[in-house]
């Protein structure tokens, strides 16, 4: 499922902050060119096998990518990492030609026309990069377990699906379904995305056949292997019963079957603010991985060994798991809807951050909310645009996750209207189910919803590097306030106590002022408005 998005009218990212040197690589995989905008994808059918080689993976087999012209082409292009070797593709019974540059393949083919739908096999080998810090560096992931067994995963986002398996390495590109049937020693279990079709046995090794029925980004495709054993859950969703699982280690099947139903309060909380789970067609699980979690579709990469909040600054907050929240979270913002770029990636998880928060308010109050937002501020850093250059394979994680859960919470603020804020979260994640989209479509779903211009508003927080500053001073009996460092087209209100008694002001780039009691105590509410505070010189 492919969106061809290239919108440019907005994308304007703050001059003053340094991006990566473009590399070859990311251009390759990164642009849409003609090339691979000429196909769709519907279709992914998986036929590997995975062996542990020493301190390497050894992945022999082959994709069968099934897809749909959307132009006249004679030549596609796919991606897979230099590192790994193609072995043959083959369209038609032919061995097609092909040639490739970095992770890129290019793919000769007779002429195809448009409209038409066709398919053509990869056969390919090699030992994918292994992860350096999982799940922050991609690759896969080699461990033991505490018995000294083989603890196997892969985690590739931002680095790439194509890491260890042929596709169009792109997030505007989705399959409509995927069968990922991969065969490993006997004695191991693997667990992957979707449902468990069937298992054949083949002398000393296992054949593991799953099937996602949904539309799913490359980089959540994954493999979990290791000795688990799965428990089984239900959950009240919506008025149906619904099942859960959790696959984990052996012998942590005892903590973790109490521990893992927070995953049932946390379906519930996402469905009643944001609709029906996406995937119950495929399942719900949690896998426990040898790295600390991912937001993996329906197959939810769990690694926090079941324990809960146990820093000195979140203790306060019981008995949440961060990766169980956080990462079935991303179940709605993230996978259900898809960032179009990288650089857009602020959308999935600054929403998803955001969660965090209206969870523990919706369990614990606005007071505690607030206090959790507050300690996510501290690690805002301000370095770049929240939304980079797209095109590039930059994936802009730096402040996504806690810049973009305070934008979200100053609109919340701005629009001071709680029923239409959660009307419009929740309404753009129904009417963009299972789709692609870019921070476009989020700001004019916004300013639609609303009825106002929020163009200046998110070009701020998320085109500009550096949140407003509001400067302000107080000499006796007069206020005097004003926004500094801001876009001149910028308009934001902002609550102010005055004597405790809130006060909605409306500041522009000259200063305003108004009357206030002698000696009045002034609070800015900048526990509601991501904003710099100065004194008026």
């Amino acid at each position: 499922m492919m969106k061809s998005y290239m919108r440019g009218e907005m994308h304007i990212p703050d001059k003053a902050a340094s991006y990566p040197k473009l590399t070859e690589r990311n251009r390759l995989i990164g642009e849409l060119t003609p090339l691979r905008t000429c196909y769709d994808v519907n279709f992914y059918d998986m036929n590997i096998t995975i062996k542990q080689d020493e301190n390497a993976l050894q992945i022999n087999g082959y994709v069968d990518i099934h897809a749909k012209a959307t132009i006249e082409f004679e030549t596609l292009q796919i991606d897979l990492a230099e590192k790994m070797t193609v072995d043959d593709i083959i369209f038609d019974s032919t061995t097609m030609k092909w040639t490739r540059k970095e992770d890129a393949v290019f793919i000769e083919f007779p002429t195809i026309t448009k409209g038409q739908l066709f398919s053509f096999r990869v056969k390919y080998n090699g030992k994918p990069q292994v992860a350096k810090r999982p799940p922050w560096d991609g690759g896969v992931v080699i461990e033991t377990d505490k018995a000294g067994r083989p603890f196997l995963g892969v985690a590739c986002e931002g680095d790439g699906a194509s890491l260890w398996w042929p596709n169009k390495d792109h997030p505007t590109e989705e399959p409509d379904s995927m069968a990922m049937n991969v065969t490993v020693d006997s004695s191991l279990i693997c667990v992957m995305n979707g449902k468990l079709r069937d298992v054949h046995t083949n002398g000393d090794a296992k054949t593991w056949q799953w099937f996602v029925s949904n539309p799913v980004n490359n980089y959540n495709v994954t493999f979990n292997i290791g000795h688990y054993v799965e428990i089984r859950d239900t959950v009240h969703s919506l008025g149906v019963v619904r099942p859960l699982s959790y696959w984990v280690l052996d012998y942590n099947k005892t903590v973790a079957t109490e521990h893992l139903k927070e995953a049932r309060d946390v379906i519930r909380f996402m469905e009643r603010r944001f609709g029906e789970y996406p995937f119950w067609d495929d399942g719900y699980k949690l896998i426990e991985t040898p790295y600390l979690g991912m937001e993996h579709q329906s197959a939810i990469a769990y690694g926090n060994t079941f324990k809960i909040f146990d820093k000195s600054n979140r203790s306060m907050y019981g008995s949440l798991d961060y990766i169980t929240l956080h990462e079935s979270f991303h179940e709605w913002w993230g996978n259900s809807i898809t960032a179009c770029d990288g650089a857009d990636v602020w959308i999935q998880e600054g929403f998803t951050t955001y969660c965090e928060a209206l969870y523990i308010e919706n369990r614990w109050g606005y007071d505690l909310s607030i206090d959790y937002l507050l300690k996510q501020r501290k690690n805002i850093r301000n370095r770049k645009a929240m939304v980079g250059p797209r095109g590039q394979y930059y994936w802009g994680f730096e402040d996504a996750y806690y810049k973009g859960s305070w934008i979200l919470h100053t609109l919340r603020n701005v629009i001071d209207d709680d029923v239409l804020f959660f009307d419009i979260l929740k309404s753009f994640a129904a009417e963009n189910a299972k789709s692609i989209v870019c921070t476009e479509d989020a700001i004019a779903f916004v300013s639609a919803k609303t009825g106002q211009d929020f163009n200046p508003f998110f070009r701020q927080y998320l085109y500009d590097r550096k949140p407003p500053t509001f400067e302000y001073k107080q000499s006796g009996g007069i206020f005097n306030y004003r926004w500094k460092d801001v876009r001149s087209d910028f308009y934001m209100p902002v609550d102010i106590l005055v004597n405790r008694e809130e006060i909605r002001l409306f500041p522009t780039l000259e200063t305003q002022t108004i009357d206030i009691p002698e000696h009045a105590t002034i609070q800015i509410k900048d526990w509601e408005f991501l904003l710099v505070k100065e004194l008026i010189n």
